[in-house]
């Protein structure tokens, strides 16, 4: 794309040139290699601005795939957490995986991790459920 910026912008300081030296010199052929090139010019910046557009609607369409991917994951991880079984300690306000040593205090009460976090509940430092 810059190369095609780059080019018409080489076209159109050849175009004025040739203008110039074609009203100077009263030369017909200046003057038309001064309109090819300002046409060509103009074909050279229309192409830049469609390649602009394409390559501007390819990031937005990676930034949203990457948008419903992170979506995912975040659905993946709450679901996780509404069907994970963990076994809170009310009087500590920490939950624990089963198998932690800490799982069979007194009062201990399975739950899912999404209850336990509801009521106030932290997780164990140790088992890190």
């Amino acid at each position: 794309m810059t190369a095609l910026i780059g080019a018409s912008v080489l076209l159109i300081a050849a175009s004025a040139i040739a203008l110039v030296l074609g009203w100077v010199s009263a030369n017909e052929s200046a003057i038309w290699t001064s309109i090819v090139a300002s046409v060509g010019a103009a074909v050279a910046l229309a192409l830049a601005f469609f390649r602009s557009r394409q390559e501007a609607v390819a990031v937005e369409r990676r930034a949203s795939a990457k948008e419903a991917e992170e979506a995912a994951k975040e659905r993946t991880a709450a679901e996780q957490e509404a069907t994970q079984e963990v076994v809170g300690i009310p009087d500590t306000k920490r939950f624990h995986r089963s198998e932690c040593r800490y799982a069979s205090s007194k009062g201990a009460q399975t739950m899912t991790k999404a209850a336990a976090r509801k009521a106030g509940m932290r997780p164990c430092g140790i088992c890190k459920p």
